[in-house]
């Protein structure tokens, strides 16, 4: 048996329907029950599959009785990158859940606010092999994104030359652009100080609005939003290409070090702790 986590932002939600949906070596796919995933359950259901959907207990109870290998993914709520701190808290629970059963966990997230700078160190109790996202766009040693946007977008050091050039851009994907009240945190009572309002966000100098197209068609209506975000704010529509490689070849280095643990990827960033042999 051979289990791989997932947990992630539904920011990345399309992402994640596209890995599981041309995964030919995935035999099993479990969604924790909850209000999260129901999204992601419709999508993988339009695409033929048939994700078991159950309480993580039962899960378990699944697994231990199975030699499938399987993909388990809970994913968690919008906004939580608002405040680092709760997305930590958040987080670390899913996976202490997740990590008594699961060989490895993706997250799908970048650094966030450094929410994560202390997760190897917090984990590597468990001997579960841990992994974000991954930039590898460099050439250099990899190393995690910076945002969900940068992962769109090619990497970190991409997104960074276009911010210089747009720096008055707000950037949207699908995802974003469906649930961008709950992406920026408008009706976030910790962030009352501040109004998201057309007045404000120039003020802050943004002008534009940026539809970043993955190739990925789940969302039907994401123009449709673009446009209506931008006719709310007085923005100009401006779009660039993105893509789903950064997922794509994340997911593709967990589950080639879960299935293949002979072969040792290099610059894997959580590795998988040694168990200790007892006497």
């Amino acid at each position: 048996m051979t289990v791989m986590g997932i947990i992630g932002c539904r920011i990345f939600e399309d992402e994640i329907v596209h890995v599981l949906s041309n995964d030919l070596k995935v035999e099993r796919i479990y969604l924790v029950k909850n209000e999260e995933n129901i999204g992601l359950l419709n999508k993988l259901e339009a695409q033929g599959l048939e994700p078991v959907v159950l309480p993580v207990y039962e899960i378990r109870a699944c697994l231990e009785q199975s030699d499938e290998f399987s993909v388990i993914v809970q994913l968690q709520e919008i906004g939580l990158h608002m405040n680092p701190s709760r997305l930590r808290s958040k987080t670390y629970t899913n996976l202490s859940l997740m990590s008594g059963f699961a060989d490895g966990i993706l997250l799908f997230y970048g650094l966030c606010g450094h929410a994560f700078s202390r997760i190897q160190t917090d984990f590597a109790h468990t001997g579960c092999s841990l992994q974000l996202l991954q930039d590898r766009s460099t050439g250099e040693p990899a190393r995690p994104l910076e945002d969900c946007i940068a992962a769109t977008l090619g990497g970190s050091s991409r997104y960074r030359k276009i911010l210089k050039s747009h720096s008055d851009t707000l950037f949207l994907t699908p995802m974003w652009a469906l649930n961008w009240k709950n992406a920026f945190g408008v009706d976030d009572e910790l962030l009352s100080g501040f109004e998201f309002t057309p007045e404000n966000l120039r003020e802050l100098g943004y002008r534009k609005v940026a539809r970043v197209d993955t190739g990925l068609s789940y969302e039907p209506d994401f123009e449709k939003k673009i446009e209506e975000f931008a006719l709310n704010f007085g923005f100009e529509v401006i779009e660039f290409e993105g893509s789903t490689e950064i997922a794509q070849k994340s997911y593709n280095q967990m589950q080639n070090m879960l299935l293949r643990p002979h072969l040792k990827p290099e610059n894997i960033l959580f590795k998988k702790s040694l168990k200790s042999f007892s006497t």
